[in-house]
Parts: structure tokens; C-alpha cells; sequence
């Protein structure tokens, strides 16, 4: 019997590899999902924005009985000119009884909603599903769960209900041999009349090691989903059909072929893997009701196809002195619009739902190479180097379609470290970038342009006794030069320079009392430039500063910290570029206290608030509160 099944799976495997790939989906029954206990709770006001979020996580279990239940619930409240309230809920409850090692039953239910008072095409959604289920395992590691339940769904204002019944079939790494099988099938069906949704899954992994240094990993999946959902008809399909709503239906389909191979040889340095994959994807959009009276204004059906190849391969050096690693990835994407077929429709209009159609259609190929190498010179002296090179390669088949272009990125970065004793460790670091644009068609060359950044830091780490401090400073540099910005003025060639300086600092008194300091300042200048000369003309500076001195007291698992936050932001324009003329003002200062507390491993509530006075350059006065508050519970 063993034997028989053995060869069952394989030829099964074979097949599905020789038809389909999509994506992997988790099962809905397992009690995996469920086994973990705690609670996390956030609640952020900032500016004009409140948010609160709860996360929930429980379970309780004996021999045979178990009960699980999870929920993510967020609210988010925005006050500005009108008043905006968006809720989101996801909530589970799984039940589950043991018969034997064989049969289990159990419920799942599932109540997800979604609400926003906004004028959205789609702002309020529920749905309310429970279903019974039965496990059976016929042998270890396989698992077939066949499944049955009732359907509530709600959207704007359109209430379906009906039937939603399916089976899940799953095999956790069924070993024969040298080989490692895991699957995965669900079938699903969702039959809220006029609305069908359904879910067809498909998932193999096959691991095979056949020495300890050599991995072998096959992959097949594939995937098909329909989501009908509803939308506001328009005026003519209203009347012709008498229908407030019209139903859209979009079915996706996803095919995928993976190998990886990865080789790394017990007693030596080197490894290397490699990993190759092929997909597919279709989507169809098809609407249900279709009004010809004015056939020129009507929403025609579309499909996307959109085929993918990707490899990747890297290989690892690694010593006790030396780190090296090299990275080279290439993908390779088609994509094909077109509309869908439709009778009564006459061909002029055929062809011109083709030409927009075309016009979507698009190839892209992208590669990718870098080099990181980390080397020990001593044991206080540490070299970072690290190379990164892209190109993207975009075209478009449509001759009405301008979009075609090249990209080249590349990017490099020395990181110099050095620890000169056991209390102070300093660093320098210099990288730069280079990013060239290029439309290939004359109607977007004037985007064509080149991008040069160039930075330089450096600063240090001290630490002795009850005072430590980490500074540092930077400079940058931004040059963005388009190639023909003297036929287009609307493109003007512009830098961007920038020097931040940043420090964190920290002093303790006590065992129990501490000052801790951090701030930083950024000045930054924007302006036109000149390549060819290197000059640029300043037109516009910004002076940033921000400071948070805070005194702490800790005892035991309590910390309590109260201060002050100040920030700054004045922003300039030049004129004829040599003179300062200052347009904004923003000042804020006021306020903060933080505490922190823990008991014992599972409880951690966190407060940290701060209330700002706020004066701007018009000499107006303002007064606002900002918190967050975070409760993470581990029963």
C-alpha cells in the first residue's frame, strides 16, 4: 500500500508540473494558525490623525478539545476639513474536537468588515462565513479536510447569501527515499447568488539531499481565483436593466515552474546556489450586465496575459577574516492586453478598443549584479566594499505607445572602521551613485537625464564609565542633468547639496537616574546647475534642527522619562542667488514624557507623548497634543 501511494504522488507531481504554477495559500483549518497567546494594542495620535489597532491571539486546548481565536482590528480617524472614519476588522475562531487519531471535527468562523465614510467607489464591505469541517488522515502526514458552510456577503448596500463548501488536501514532507514531498490542493466554492466566487489551488514541493552538501528543490503550483464584486452601474445599463449595481467579475489564473540547487561543501568556505523559475498569469475582467444603446460609452471586458522568467544565482566566501558575496539576478517579463470579444459590437469601434488595448502592451528585461566583500585587516580594523549594478530594458510593440527606455543604475560604497581603544571607535564612509535615464523615441527624450549622488560621512562612537555618545556628520551631494533642457525649458537641470549633523548622547547619574540627548541638524540647498561649467545657482535653503533632552528614572522593570522637544524648519529663497529671503518660519517646542514598563515576560506598556506649542512666520499660535500608546499582552 505504502509503495503503491509512493508512486501515486510522483506520477501525480509529474503531471501537475507539465500543466501549471501560482501562488501558495496556507490552510484555512489548521490549528497552527491559532497556537499562540498574546495581545497587542496601539494607539497613535498624530497631527490631525488618531489611530488605534488591536491584534488578538488566544487558544486553549486539552487531549482533544481546542478552541482558537484571532482578530486584527484597525481605526483610523482623520480631522480636516470634514471628518473621515475608515474601520477594518479580520476576525477567526476556529473549534475543534478529536474523535481519534484519524477523524477530527471542528467549526471555523470567519466575520471580516470594512468601512469608510468617504465617497469610494467601494466603502463599506462585510462578510460572515461559518463552516464545518472533518480531518481525515489516512497516513502520516496527509491530510484531507472536506468542508461546508453558510455565506454572508455585504457590499455597498448589496446583500448576497448562499452556500460555501470546498475540501483541502495536504501532505506535510512525505519522505520516500531520498525525496521530501510536501503538496497542497483546496477546492472552494462560494455560491452567493447572482455572485460566484471560487478558489482552485494546486501546490507541490519537492526536496531531495543527496549528499549533506548538495540541495535539490522542484516546485509546481498553480492557482485560479474569481472575485465578483459590484459597482455603482452607469445611467444607461441602470434603466436598461434596472439595476442599481452591476457585478464585475475577475478571474486570475497563475502557473509556475521553480527549480533551486544549492551546493555548499561541508569543509570549505565556498557556497553556491542557483534558482530558475517560470510563470504565467492570465486575468479576466468580464461584467455582467452590458448596455448596447450606447455601445461607444460602455465598459468593455479586458484580459491581461503575462508570461515571467526569472533566474537567480549567488555564491558566499566566508573566513574568519573575509566575507564575500556576489549576487547576479536576470528577469524577463511579457505582457499582452486585449479586450474581450463582444457581439453587436461593429469593428470600428473593435479596433479602436484594440489600439488602446495595444498600447498597454509592454516587454522588460532586468538584470541585476553585485559584489559585497567585508575583510578583517585586524582585529581593530575593518573594511566594508560593495558594488551594485541594474539595467532595465523597457519596450512597447505599440507605435502609439512613446514609453520605450533604458536604465542603468550603479552604485558603490567604501565603509571604512576602525576601534583606535576599548572606548572610542570611529568610521568613515564614502559612496556614490550614478543613474542614467534614456527614452529611446525623440516624443519623451527631453526626460533623458543623468543623476549623480555622491556622499561622504564619518563619526565615531565613545563609551567610558556612565557616559557614552555616538556623533556623526555627512555631506551630500544630488546632480540631476537632463540631456536637452535647452530645446525643453520645462526640464532644467537642478543640485541639491545637504549637511546633517547628528548626535546622541547618554550620562548616568545613578543605577536609577540618567540624561540621554539626541538631535540632530540638517542644512540643505536647491538650485539650477550647470554641468558643463559645474555651477549651479542657489535658489532656494532649508535649516532644520531638532533636540529632545530627556531625564530618565528607572527602577526595576519602570522607566519614566520627561523632557523637552524642540524643532525648527526655516526655509529661504535666493535672490539672484546670492541674497536670503526667508518665506516660512515653523517653531515648535513643548513638553514630552515617556514610561516604559514591563512585568515579568508578557506584559510591556509603552507611553511616549508630547504636547507642542507651534508658532509660524504670520506670528500665529497653535497648540497641539501628539501620543502613542502600545500594550503587547503575552498570556
Amino acid at each position: 500500500m505504502k509503495k503503491f501511494v509512493q508512486i501515486y504522488f510522483i506520477l501525480l507531481f509529474i503531471n501537475s508540473t507539465l500543466s501549471a504554477q501560482a501562488g501558495k495559500d496556507s490552510l484555512s483549518f489548521s490549528k497552527l494558525s491559532f497556537s499562540d497567546k498574546q495581545i497587542i494594542n496601539n494607539f497613535d495620535k498624530q497631527l490631525n490623525t488618531f489611530n488605534y489597532s488591536t491584534f488578538l491571539k488566544y487558544f486553549l486546548g486539552s487531549d482533544k478539545l481546542f478552541f482558537g481565536i484571532k482578530e486584527n482590528f484597525n481605526s483610523t480617524v482623520t480631522k480636516s476639513s470634514t471628518k473621515n472614519i475608515k474601520d477594518e476588522q479580520f476576525l477567526w475562531a476556529l473549534g475543534q474536537y478529536d474523535l481519534s487519531e484519524k477523524l477530527k471535527l471542528g467549526i471555523l468562523i470567519n466575520n471580516n468588515f470594512y468601512t469608510d465614510d468617504r465617497e469610494l467607489a467601494i466603502n463599506k464591505t462585510s462578510l460572515f462565513t461559518t463552516t464545518v469541517f472533518t480531518k481525515f488522515i489516512p497516513l502520516n502526514n496527509m491530510e484531507i479536510t472536506p468542508f461546508g458552510g453558510f455565506s454572508q456577503n455585504n457590499q455597498i448596500g448589496e446583500a448576497n447569501n448562499g452556500f460555501i463548501y470546498g475540501s483541502e488536501f495536504n501532505i506535510d514532507k512525505f519522505n520516500f527515499g531520498d525525496f521530501d514531498l510536501s503538496s497542497l490542493m483546496k477546492f472552494q466554492n462560494e455560491d452567493i447568488s447572482p455572485r460566484k466566487n471560487f478558489i482552485r489551488l494546486i501546490s507541490f514541493d519537492l526536496n531531495s539531499i543527496f549528499e549533506e552538501s548538495f540541495h535539490n528543490s522542484i516546485s509546481a503550483d498553480y492557482s485560479q481565483q474569481r472575485k465578483d464584486f459590484y459597482f455603482t452601474a452607469d445611467p444607461v445599463s441602470a434603466v436598461q436593466f434596472n439595476i442599481t449595481n452591476n457585478i464585475q467579475s475577475r478571474i486570475e489564473s497563475n502557473y509556475s515552474i521553480q527549480d533551486k540547487i544549492k551546493f555548499a561543501p561541508a569543509n570549505s568556505p565556498l557556497s553556491f546556489d542557483i534558482q530558475g523559475r517560470i510563470a504565467w498569469r492570465r486575468i479576466d475582467r468580464n461584467t455582467r450586465y452590458i448596455s448596447f444603446t450606447n455601445v461607444a460609452n460602455t465598459n468593455y471586458d479586458t484580459r491581461i496575459e503575462e508570461s515571467r522568467i526569472d533566474f537567480t544565482s549567488s555564491a558566499d566566501y566566508l573566513t574568519d577574516d573575509i566575507n564575500l558575496s556576489f549576487r547576479f539576478t536576470f528577469s524577463e517579463r511579457d505582457e499582452k492586453h486585449q479586450p474581450m470579444s463582444i457581439d453587436g459590437l461593429n469593428n470600428i469601434i473593435i479596433d479602436e478598443r484594440n489600439d488602446i488595448e495595444q498600447q498597454k502592451n509592454n516587454t522588460s528585461q532586468f538584470a541585476n549584479i553585485s559584489l559585497l566583500s567585508k575583510i578583517n585587516l585586524s582585529r581593530s580594523d575593518k573594511i566594508t566594499f560593495s558594488i551594485f549594478h541594474r539595467k532595465l530594458k523597457y519596450d512597447t510593440p505599440s507605435n502609439l505607445n512613446y514609453d520605450d527606455r533604458d536604465e542603468l543604475l550603479s552604485i558603490g560604497r567604501i565603509l571604512f572602521e576602525k576601534e583606535l581603544n576599548p572606548f572610542f571607535r570611529i568610521f568613515v564612509n564614502l559612496e556614490g551613485s550614478l543613474n542614467k535615464l534614456v527614452y529611446i523615441f525623440a516624443q519623451r527624450s527631453s526626460n533623458n537625464n543623468n543623476k549623480r549622488t555622491l556622499k561622504f560621512s564619518s563619526g565615531g562612537a565613545f563609551t567610558t564609565g556612565n557616559f557614552s555618545s555616538s556623533n556623526s556628520a555627512e555631506v551630500s551631494a544630488n546632480y540631476t542633468v537632463f540631456d536637452y533642457e535647452e530645446l525643453n525649458p520645462n526640464f532644467r537641470s537642478y543640485s541639491f547639496r545637504q549637511f546633517v549633523f547628528r548626535d546622541s548622547s547618554n550620562y548616568k547619574f545613578s543605577h536609577k537616574i540618567r540624561l540621554f540627548f539626541s538631535g540632530y541638524l540638517k542644512l540643505s540647498e536647491q538650485g539650477d546647475f550647470k554641468w558643463s561649467s559645474f555651477s549651479s545657482k542657489p535658489l532656494r535653503y532649508l535649516s532644520e534642527q531638532y533636540a529632545d533632552p530627556k531625564i530618565y528614572y528607572e527602577f526595576q522593570s519602570l522607566s519614566v522619562g520627561i523632557g523637552v522637544r524642540y524643532f525648527s524648519l526655516e526655509t529661504f529663497n535666493f535672490n539672484k542667488g546670492i541674497e536670503k529671503i526667508k518665506i516660512s518660519d515653523y517653531r515648535s517646542i513643548g513638553p514630552l514624557a515617556e514610561i516604559s514598563y514591563m512585568v515579568g515576560e508578557k506584559i510591556n506598556l509603552k507611553f511616549y507623548g508630547w504636547y507642542e506649542f507651534i508658532k509660524s512666520e504670520d506670528n500665529t499660535n497653535r497648540e497641539m497634543a501628539n501620543m502613542s500608546i502600545k500594550l503587547n499582552y503575552k498570556i
